[in-house]
């Protein structure tokens, strides 16, 4: 199980390097596989303003641009990117600067022009598109946000953690979660666990009105809950979000797929969030299912089920492989405007 490092010191503080912090986990019998630091690859690498772009007076696809980068005099680089244009923010790797792969800047000519510096994309820098989604296909990766010239890029980013891979053992389902690992992690760095308080503030009238829950078979699933919330605006998740879900090996879908995943992971529960209006009856069956049924999952597989297993299901249909992955017909999407979890 992978679990970020920063993650973690939100419920305990590690006063400790990643390798220290390895170690005291293993000794007091938590396996460790190993940690990976993000962006490790990735140095002297800034924000920049382009402050002028012009036509490479030797290429027909070449631009000469000056770009700030919170020195005492802009950089002029040669850029061949589609996108590069005047004010923008890019992320710029400067002379000297490490990019994955062995990548080093060096001061060069491009065509008879010096350039001291490069205007990266997405790809020069590692960065997937469902970590930071203005990365884009091609060109340039420009900030959407404003940052201020010379920072560094990685907090940006979201790479600038450390994620450390977990070997739970089928006899510590306590800590297949965040809270279980930083559980753990108080009492091998002899700090104490923060268990945030919950608060759930209810409105907009009954639940029975807008859903019912009835639960087949207690002795596979003794209980079932759900929540409805109306008015959703389904969008992009915060970098934060994103940057947790990323290193845990998850990747982002939206604001509302991705808080269910966040929640599970944080606390081993396993959630799942339905578009209602795509749930047959507004009614949730937790059931056995039964020869000749079938379900499509998020994933787009279609699965034959053997009878027996257990499914959340609406008035009809199985809509969840329990504990597993959603169905298609009832996922999020952009049109959903009221949803279950």
């Amino acid at each position: 199980m992978k679990v970020p490092m920063q993650w973690i010191k939100e419920y305990a503080d590690i006063p400790v390097s990643a390798e220290e912090y390895q170690s005291k986990m293993i000794m007091i019998g938590n396996g460790v596989e190993g940690y990976e630091e993000q962006g490790a690859e990735i140095e002297n690498v800034v924000v920049g303003r382009v402050l002028t772009c012009q036509p490479h007076p030797d290429s027909d696809h070449l631009h000469v641009t000056t770009v700030d980068v919170g020195e005492a005099e802009p950089l002029n680089i040669v850029c061949g990117a589609p996108n590069c244009e005047a004010g923008i923010l890019v992320p710029v790797a400067k002379i000297g600067a490490k990019l994955p792969g062995g990548i080093k800047i060096k001061k060069g000519k491009l065509r008879g022009v010096a350039s001291e510096g490069m205007l990266c994309g997405g790809d020069e820098l590692g960065v997937p598109v469902e970590l930071y989604p203005h990365v884009g296909e091609k060109g340039l990766l420009i900030f959407n946000e404003d940052y201020p010239v010379g920072s560094d890029v990685k907090p940006i980013l979201g790479m600038d953690d450390t994620v450390m891979d977990f070997e739970v053992l089928a006899n510590r389902p306590d800590c297949l979660s965040v809270w279980g690992v930083a559980r753990e992690t108080a009492v091998a760095c002899g700090t104490t666990f923060r268990k945030p308080e919950i608060a759930v503030k209810e409105c907009g009238g009954d639940i029975n009105d807008y859903v019912k829950v009835e639960v087949r078979d207690p002795d596979l699933c003794p209980r079932y809950i759900a929540r409805v919330i109306k008015d959703v605006r389904v969008g992009p998740s915060p970098m934060w979000l994103r940057k947790y879900l990323n290193g845990a090996g998850m990747r982002s879908i939206n604001n509302v797929v991705d808080i269910t995943n966040f929640i599970m992971l944080e606390t081993g529960h396993p959630m799942h969030a339905f578009d209602l209006d795509m749930v047959e009856g507004h009614h949730i069956i937790v059931r056995r299912s039964v020869e000749g049924e079938s379900i499509t999952t998020l994933d787009g597989k279609q699965h034959d089920l053997t009878p027996g297993q257990l499914v959340i299901c609406d008035a009809s249909k199985p809509s969840c492989l329990a504990g597993i992955m959603g169905g298609e017909e009832s996922e999020i999407t952009e049109k959903t405007h009221t949803m279950m979890f």
